[in-house]
């Protein structure tokens, strides 16, 4: 269960951060008054994917070290994420 979580896991961030990419090009384009509302959506949607996949992933298993694992990989993942978003912002 914890190598399906984890690719799973990875997955979405990955899909994540091309929705932000294009959106962030998208927006640009079209409504640059709009980059901080986009930004701060973006920003609210990871961290509500990342507490949900968490929390899911306590409900169902039953193995502590698995789900500490889980929860330290999902975190990595968002910092790596709001590091690169800096980056591609700046």
């Amino acid at each position: 269960m914890l190598t399906v979580a984890l690719c799973t896991a990875g997955a979405v961030f990955a899909i994540l951060s091309l929705a932000y990419i294009k959106g962030m090009a998208f927006v640009s384009k079209h409504s640059p008054d709009n980059m901080v509302k986009f930004h701060f959506i973006m920003v609210a949607v990871r961290f509500m994917f990342a507490v949900t996949a968490v929390g899911l992933y306590m409900l169902f298993s039953t193995n502590r070290h698995e789900t500490l694992i889980f929860a330290a990989f999902v975190v990595a993942l968002y910092i790596l994420m709001m590091a690169l978003t800096i980056i591609i912002k700046h």
